[in-house]
């Protein structure tokens, strides 16, 4: 299926609302679309948690929702979100080829988590599913493996996540706060420091929950977190008071981290990544010029302007075959083949990230997301979870 954006003047003051986190919601991102599409676009940019509240609650407030897979656990069975019609999908075709191979690796390893795959489509009675029917639940646009990173030149200890629990490093760790996202980080620190490992590291039972969050409450009392962070502003104003040393982190945080001059790298955890996959659905509200609207804008960020961008910012996407029209070819080399850049690469605003003789962590994108040991997990227990890791951030 070919597709072909065609470049038209603001024709329209009816604007499309877009709810969604900073991950995807670049300002580059917005302004390129506005000017190709003919019509303004209103972000609604909030952290992952509230953005799941008002996408779950208030359908009314939003027409397209840019958030990750396994929020769709939560948010699905509000019906807030309406199924996408896979025949209005462009590049279609290019997802699937990029998908299925990554579905293989992580199916031959049998990867526990919140992976995309199995709620990408919606089947007859509404409810999500693996099984390929013509109705998706969430376009897919960008993912990654993420990892924990350290200020200035990774130590030996930092070839695996135990190094979140390391003493030598005691008062200055930085955990994301997200429950779906900063307690996998811990629980993959845990196993590997504890050598103990949970039936369904993507589903812990009550007990298990209880067993990791009653090890982490005491180191909280030990004073060992310096603190639980929502954004990447958080991380680098600690770190420029000298307060963490290391902290699990996001590549986008990462470009966040270098575009300000500090010195922080990526590390490659023995135990493999922690992956994530994000999309875009559309509201269970729109419907007629504004369901239209909302198809169009998917498919531009198909067309490979985004996921350039996107690619600048650390993330892969979903259709590389568009998006590399859209790279030099150091940044294509660097971020995706992961090979020595020969000159310094810019973030998705023009500035400079990445040094010359820089390899991107963990090699080319395929063997690093055949990486991945576990996807984010909106788990059955999540309600439990949540309140349990409130008590240790509190």
């Amino acid at each position: 299926m070919e597709y072909v954006m065609k470049t038209i003047k603001n024709s329209s003051t009816e604007e499309l609302t877009v709810l969604g986190t900073s991950v995807t919601h670049l300002e580059v991102i917005k302004k390129k679309a506005e000017s190709d599409l003919g019509f303004p676009i209103k972000y609604i940019t909030l952290d992952g948690t509230e953005a799941q509240r008002v996408a779950a609650l208030s359908p009314h407030k939003f027409d397209v929702y840019d958030q990750w897979f396994h929020d769709l656990d939560l948010i699905w069975p509000t019906k807030s979100l309406q199924a996408l019609d896979i025949n209005r999908i462009a590049h279609w075709d290019d997802i699937s080829d990029s998908l299925n191979s990554l579905r293989v690796s992580c199916d031959s390893k049998g990867t526990p988590g919140g992976n995309p795959f199995s709620r990408l489509f919606i089947d007859s009675a509404d409810r999500l599913t693996g099984d390929c029917t013509g109705n998706l639940s969430m376009l897919p646009t960008v993912y990654n493996a993420d990892t924990f990173a350290m200020v200035g030149k990774a130590t030996e200890s930092a070839n695996s996540w135990a190094a979140l629990f390391d003493p030598d490093f005691s008062g200055q760790v930085s955990i994301q706060n997200d429950a779906a996202i900063g307690v996998i980080d811990c629980y993959l620190a845990y196993q590997s420091y504890s050598g103990k490992k949970f039936k369904d590291p993507g589903n812990f039972e009550i007990p298990e929950i209880d067993e990791l969050i009653d090890f982490l409450l005491g180191l909280k009392k030990k004073k060992h977190f310096a603190q639980f962070w929502k954004e990447e502003a958080e991380v680098a104003n600690a770190i420029n008071a000298k307060r963490v040393q290391i902290s699990s982190m996001w590549w986008q945080g990462f470009v966040y981290l270098r575009r300000l001059g500090i010195n922080i790298n990526m590390c490659t955890p023995k135990e493999g990544y922690r992956g994530w996959f994000g999309g875009l659905s559309i509201s269970s509200e729109a419907q007629g010029k504004k369901l239209d609207m909302a198809y169009r804008y998917l498919n531009w960020w198909l067309d490979g302007f985004a996921g350039a961008s996107m690619t600048r910012n650390g993330a892969y996407v979903a259709n590389p075959k568009s998006t590399k029209k859209f790279l030099e070819k150091d940044e294509w080399n660097y971020w995706y083949e992961g090979r020595e850049t020969k000159k310094s690469l810019k973030d998705p605003f023009g500035n400079k990230i990445i040094d010359p003789g820089e390899v991107h962590e963990g090699g080319n994108y395929l063997d690093r997301r055949s990486n991945i040991a576990i996807w984010n997990s909106v788990m059955d227990e999540h309600n439990y979870l949540s309140r349990r890791w409130l008590d240790v951030q509190e």
